[in-house]
C-alpha cells in the first residue's frame, strides 16, 4: 500500500495539565471479599424523578456467593493494559494498570507516551502518542502522532507522523483503526493501518465516533451535526456501517448510510464517545442525554422511555461506556456537576427490546454522597464483571490522594462487590 498523505510540521500548542505521580505496586487477586450486599433485584430499583436514591448498607460479615477471576492470561503479554476513564489523557510517569498471569499491578510502561489509546492482547500491542494534542489546519482540530510497542518484543515503532486524533484497535489486534485529520481535503479520514504508513482509507469523511461489531467483520461511525467545523461535511452526516465481507484483511469492504442519526442537534461528546454495539437487537447504542438507540435496519432511532417518564436531560450522561450484551446492560462513566451530583460509576438496564430503560443506579452499598468517587477501568469478566479503582471503602481510604486507589470488582450479575483486590 502506498503512504498516505504528505504531513507537515504544525506548531505545537503547550496545555498546562496537573502532574499526576504514583508509585507502582502489585494486587493481589482476591485475598479478601469486599462488601456483599443485600440489595434487592435490579427490578425493584426503579429510580424515580430526577434525582437517584441509594440505600446505605453496613459491610456484612457473609462471604460473597461467588470468587472474582480474570480473564485467562495469555503467555508472554498481558491481558489487560488500561488507565481508565483517564483515557486518552494519560502520561507515562502516571503508569498503567496491567493483568498478567492473574496478578493486578500498576506498572510504569518502557516507552514515553502523552496519550495512551488502546491496548489488544491478541497481539500485546499498545497504541500511543510521544506528544500530546496540538492543533492542525484551519479546522484547529486536536491532533498528534502515532506509535505502537509490542511487549513481546519490547520494541517501539512510529506507525503515523502526525494529524492522528484517536485510534483503536480492530478485534484481530493487527489492524489500527485511527481517524486522521486530511489537510488537504480539511476532512476527517477514517483509515485501517497494519503497519508504520502502510493504511489504506475507508472513508474520506468521518469522525472520531467509531465502534468495530465485537465479531470484527463489521465497523460503525457516527457524523455527528455538532462536527460540522469540526472537519465532517454536511453531506455525509449520519450514521454508516463499513462491512468486510472478505473478513479484515481482505481487500474490499462496503459502505452504507443505515440512518440519519446525527443530522439531529446532540447535548455533548466525549473523545473516546462511541456507538456501542447491541448485536442481537441489531442496533447501535450512542452516549448523548442519557443515550440513544440507533437500529440497524433503518428505522428512526430513539431515545429509550426513562423510568417515571423523567427528562432525559437531566439523567447521568454516561462516557467511556461498556454494553453486556448478556444482560442489556450499559455501563458507563459519569462525570460530576458544579454542585457536586452524579458522579461515579452508573448501570442502566434496558428492556430487551431496548424500547425502555427499567432501572438506573449508582455502583456501591455506602451512602449516595460517597460513590463519585468510583470510576471504571475495564470489564473483569466481559458481560458479568468490571474492575473499578474503588475510593470509597473506609479500609482503602487512605488511597484517595493517590491516582491509582486499590481496584475493586463489582458483578453485574449479583449486583453487589465480590472482591477488592488489596496492594
Amino acid at each position: 500500500m502506498k503512504p498516505y498523505f504528505s504531513i507537515k510540521p504544525l506548531t505545537i500548542i503547550l496545555v498546562a495539565l496537573p502532574t499526576l505521580l504514583s508509585t507502582c505496586g502489585t494486587f493481589e487477586v482476591g485475598i479478601e471479599p469486599f462488601l456483599t450486599s443485600t440489595s434487592p433485584p435490579v427490578q425493584d430499583q426503579i429510580v424515580q424523578e430526577s434525582t437517584p436514591t441509594e440505600t446505605a448498607l453496613p459491610p456484612s460479615d457473609i462471604p460473597p456467593t461467588q470468587t472474582a477471576s480474570p480473564p485467562p492470561p495469555i503467555s508472554g503479554v498481558p491481558n489487560l493494559v488500561s488507565v481508565g476513564h483517564l483515557a486518552p489523557f494519560a502520561s507515562s510517569e502516571m503508569g498503567v494498570l496491567t493483568l498478567q498471569d492473574g496478578q493486578l499491578s500498576h506498572e510504569i510502561v518502557p516507552v514515553y507516551y502523552e496519550l495512551l489509546w488502546d491496548y489488544n492482547p491478541l497481539s500485546g500491542r499498545l497504541a500511543y502518542s510521544s506528544e500530546f494534542f496540538h492543533t492542525s489546519g484551519q479546522k484547529n482540530l486536536s491532533v498528534s502522532d502515532l506509535w505502537v510497542y509490542d511487549y513481546s518484543s519490547d520494541t517501539a515503532q512510529k506507525w503515523l507522523d502526525d494529524n492522528v486524533m484517536r485510534a483503536a484497535w480492530a478485534p484481530d489486534g493487527n489492524h489500527l483503526t485511527a481517524a486522521v485529520y486530511n489537510p488537504e481535503s480539511e476532512q476527517i479520514n477514517l483509515v485501517l493501518l497494519s503497519g508504520p504508513d502502510d493504511l489504506e482509507i475507508i472513508s474520506e469523511c468521518a469522525s472520531t465516533q467509531f465502534s468495530w461489531a465485537p465479531t470484527g467483520d463489521k465497523l460503525a461511525y457516527v457524523n455527528a451535526l455538532d462536527w460540522l467545523n469540526l472537519g465532517v461535511d454536511e453531506t455525509c452526516l449520519g450514521t454508516y456501517l463499513v462491512s468486510f465481507p472478505g473478513g479484515i484483511s481482505g481487500e474490499e469492504w462496503d459502505i452504507s448510510q443505515v440512518s440519519d442519526f446525527g443530522t439531529q442537534d446532540l447535548s455533548a461528546w466525549q473523545v473516546l464517545d462511541q456507538p456501542l454495539w447491541a448485536l442481537e437487537q441489531n442496533a447501535l447504542v450512542y452516549p448523548d442525554s442519557p443515550f440513544w438507540i440507533v437500529p440497524l435496519d433503518g428505522s428512526p432511532a430513539f431515545i429509550p422511555q426513562t423510568p417515571g417518564d423523567q427528562d432525559p436531560m437531566n439523567m447521568p450522561r454516561p462516557y467511556g461506556n461498556l454494553w453486556s450484551q448478556q444482560l442489556n446492560q450499559l455501563v458507563g462513566n459519569v462525570e460530576s456537576g458544579p454542585g457536586g451530583g452524579f458522579g461515579g460509576v452508573w448501570i442502566y438496564q434496558l428492556s430487551n427490546d431496548l424500547s425502555q430503560i427499567e432501572d438506573y443506579y449508582r455502583i456501591g452499598d455506602t451512602p449516595q454522597s460517597e460513590n463519585s468517587n468510583i470510576t471504571l477501568v475495564d470489564w473483569w469478566a466481559p458481560g458479568e464483571s468490571i474492575l473499578v479503582i474503588n475510593g470509597d471503602n473506609p479500609d482503602t481510604s487512605q488511597y484517595l490522594s493517590e491516582v491509582w486507589r486499590v481496584p475493586a470488582v463489582w458483578s453485574l450479575l449479583e449486583n453487589h462487590w465480590i472482591d477488592v483486590l488489596n496492594q
